[in-house]
């Protein structure tokens, strides 16, 4: 029982780690832009970002599934 809780606790948490990676890559690319990157950059910065963004999710997915605690149900004796 406990371990058909884990993929739904690994999927979840890849979810919120990968939506702070999108806010910190969101936030520099805005600051990079305010302080002067060209306008022309702008695309060479989303691909950048979105691959480096695979990287990341490919990093948490091998880490999580490899390191993830396993969920044991709590059993009464």
């Amino acid at each position: 029982m406990g371990s058909a809780l884990r993929p739904l606790a690994i999927a979840v948490e890849i979810i919120i780690l990968m939506g702070v990676i999108y806010s910190l890559f969101l936030a520099v690319k805005l600051s990079a832009l305010d302080f002067g990157l060209e306008e022309k950059y702008q695309k060479f910065i989303d691909w950048v970002f979105m691959i480096m963004g695979c990287l990341a999710l490919v990093f948490f997915v091998a880490h999580l599934i490899t390191f993830y605690p396993r969920l044991l149900a709590l059993t009464l004796h």
